[in-house]
C-alpha cells in the first residue's frame, strides 16, 4: 500500500501543482465574435482594434470518458437507487480501447493589437494536457474470474497508458492578411514544463494453469516523472515527498512550440482554414524519475521472474484467519514481492499533444455562419479525432450564439452551445459548453468542456480618435 500511495501521490501533485488538455473541442472555436477563437485559427481575422483580458479572459474545464459508465455500474432497485455492483454487466460495457482525459486551461494575460495589415499576439497561460488509455482486461477477470482465462493462449491481459503534462506557456504571434482572400496567422511559444508523468510500458499478463489452476502473473512497468523539488529519489532509491519548492521549479525546463493556419475566403460565401497547433517539445533536465517494477525472489511465490501463485495449505489458511500478526507478515510478504524502484534519471524529451484541423465556412449572410471541421490530435495514448458541425450567428452587434454538435470515438452525444454578450461596449462576456445533454446525468456523460471568461475589446468604431 505504501509504494502505491507514492504512486497516487507523483499523480496527484502534478495535476494539483499546474492547474489541469487531450483533445477540445469548444464552441469558442467558431464564435466569430469571442477573441480567443485565435487559440485554434491564429489566422482569423478579429473585428477589434485591440484586445485584453487578465487573469479571468478564458478559463476553460474539459473532461473526456469514452466508456465508464455510473449506470452500467450497479443494479439498481425499484426506486432507481444503486443496490448492487454489478461488475460483469460493468467488464461488458467497455471497449477494448478506452480513454480518460482531464484538461484545465488558464489564460493569465492576453494582449491583441492591430498593427498594419494585421494583428499582434501575445498570450501567457497554464496548460496542463492529462490523458489516459486502458484496456477491458483487469474489469473483466474482476466481474468473471480467472475461470475465463484458463490455458497459456488465453491470458489475462492488463494494458495501461497514463500521460500527465503541466507547463507554462509565452506565446508571441502575427495575424496576416495577405490579400482580401488570403490570411496567414502563426505563434511562436516559450515554454516551461511544470510537471510531466508518462509510462513507457505499464502493462500484465495472468496465466491460469488448466490443471492445477494456479495462477502466473508477469508484469511490465516503467514509467519517468519530472517533477517539482517536493518530490525527489534519495541517495538510497527511496521516494521522498519532503522536498522544498521554489520558484525556479518553474523555469528549469524549457521548450519551444508553434502553431500555424491558414485561412482562405472563395467568395463572400465560402472559406477554409488549415490549422496545426503545439507542434513542439520540452526538454525536462531537472530532478527526473525513472520509476520500474519487476516480481523479486523472496520466497515461495517466485518462479523465474514471475509471481507464482499455487495455493496454500490448511495450515497457512488457519493461521492466516486467526492470527493478526502472521496475517500481516504474510501480506508485507506479499508486497515485497512487486518492488517498485526509483533512481534518478538523466534528462529527456516529450512532445507537446500536437493538433491538425481542417475547417469550411459557409457564410449564409454576415450574420450567420454554418461550419464543418475535421481535427485530430495526437496523443501519447494515441491519435484522436474529432468531428464537428457549428452554426454561428451575430445578432445586434452585441451577442453572438453558437450551437455545435461533435462525434469523436465512442462520444457521439456531445451537442454544445455558447453565449457572448457585449456589455459596456467594451466589455465581452461569454460561456460555453460542448455537451449540454452531459447535465442531465453527469454520472453518464462521455465528455464536458466548459469555457467561461470577461474580456475587453475595442472595435474601429469605437476609437474613432485614432483616424481622424
Amino acid at each position: 500500500m505504501n509504494k502505491l500511495y507514492k504512486i497516487a501521490t507523483i499523480l496527484l501533485l502534478t495535476l494539483v501543482i499546474s492547474s489541469v488538455k487531450a483533445q477540445t473541442v469548444s464552441p469558442v472555436d467558431f464564435m466569430r465574435m469571442n477573441p480567443y477563437q485565435m487559440n485554434t485559427n491564429p489566422a482569423t481575422d478579429l473585428p477589434y482594434e485591440s484586445v485584453m483580458s487578465l487573469v479571468i479572459g478564458n478559463t476553460g474545464l474539459d473532461v473526456q470518458n469514452t466508456t465508464l459508465r455510473y449506470d452500467n455500474l450497479f443494479d439498481f432497485d425499484a426506486q432507481g437507487r444503486p443496490a448492487t455492483i454489478n461488475l460483469r454487466q460493468f467488464a461488458n460495457s467497455l471497449k477494448s480501447n478506452n480513454f480518460l482525459g482531464l484538461n484545465v486551461n488558464l489564460d493569465l494575460f492576453t494582449l491583441y493589437r492591430r498593427l498594419n495589415k494585421g494583428m499582434l499576439t501575445i498570450n501567457y497561460g497554464i496548460k496542463v494536457q492529462a490523458d489516459s488509455k486502458f484496456n477491458d482486461g483487469l474489469f473483466k477477470f474482476l466481474g468473471y474470474g480467472n475461470s475465463a482465462f484458463v490455458g497459456e493462449s488465453n491470458p489475462v491481459k492488463v494494458d495501461m497508458n497514463v500521460n500527465v503534462l503541466g507547463r507554462q506557456e509565452f506565446a508571441v504571434g502575427y495575424q496576416l492578411n495577405v490579400t482580401n482572400q488570403l490570411s496567414l496567422g502563426g505563434r511562436v511559444k516559450l515554454l516551461f514544463g511544470v510537471a510531466n508523468v508518462t509510462t513507457d510500458a505499464f502493462d500484465a499478463q495472468l496465466f491460469t494453469d488448466p490443471e492445477t489452476y494456479a495462477l502466473r502473473m508477469r508484469e511490465t512497468i516503467a514509467m519517468k516523472a519530472a517533477l517539482p523539488n517536493v518530490i525527489y529519489v534519495d541517495e538510497t532509491g527511496k521516494l521522498m515527498t519532503n522536498g522544498s519548492f521554489s520558484m525556479k521549479d518553474l523555469f528549469r525546463n524549457p521548450g519551444f512550440g508553434v502553431d500555424l493556419a491558414a485561412e482562405y475566403r472563395f467568395n463572400d460565401q465560402f472559406s477554409a482554414v488549415a490549422a496545426v497547433r503545439d507542434l513542439g517539445f520540452i526538454h525536462w533536465g531537472m530532478n527526473n524519475i525513472n520509476m520500474t517494477s519487476e516480481v523479486n525472489d523472496v520466497g515461495q511465490f517466485y518462479d523465474n521472474g514471475d509471481f507464482l501463485f499455487n495455493g496454500l495449505n490448511v495450515d497457512e489458511l488457519q493461521l492466516i484467519s486467526s492470527d493478526e500478526y502472521y496475517k500481516e507478515q504474510f501480506l508485507d510478504t506479499l508486497q515485497r514481492y512487486f518492488n517498485l524502484g526509483f533512481a534518478s534519471l538523466e534528462k529527456y524529451n516529450t512532445a507537446l499533444n500536437t493538433n491538425v484541423l481542417l475547417r469550411g465556412n459557409y457564410d449564409l449572410d454576415s450574420h450567420n455562419r454554418f461550419s464543418a471541421q475535421v481535427q485530430g490530435c495526437f496523443l501519447h495514448s494515441g491519435f484522436r479525432p474529432a468531428l464537428t458541425l457549428a452554426y454561428n450567428g451575430n445578432f445586434f452587434e452585441k451577442l453572438d450564439v453558437c450551437a455545435t454538435y461533435t462525434m469523436m470515438p465512442h462520444s457521439y452525444d456531445n451537442i454544445g452551445l455558447g453565449i457572448s454578450g457585449r456589455l459596456f461596449k467594451t466589455c465581452n462576456i461569454y460561456l460555453t459548453t460542448n455537451n449540454v445533454l452531459g447535465f442531465i446525468k453527469p454520472m453518464n456523460m462521455s465528455g464536458l468542456n466548459v469555457q467561461v471568461g470577461i474580456v475587453f475589446v475595442l472595435r474601429p468604431e469605437d476609437n474613432d480618435d485614432e483616424y481622424e
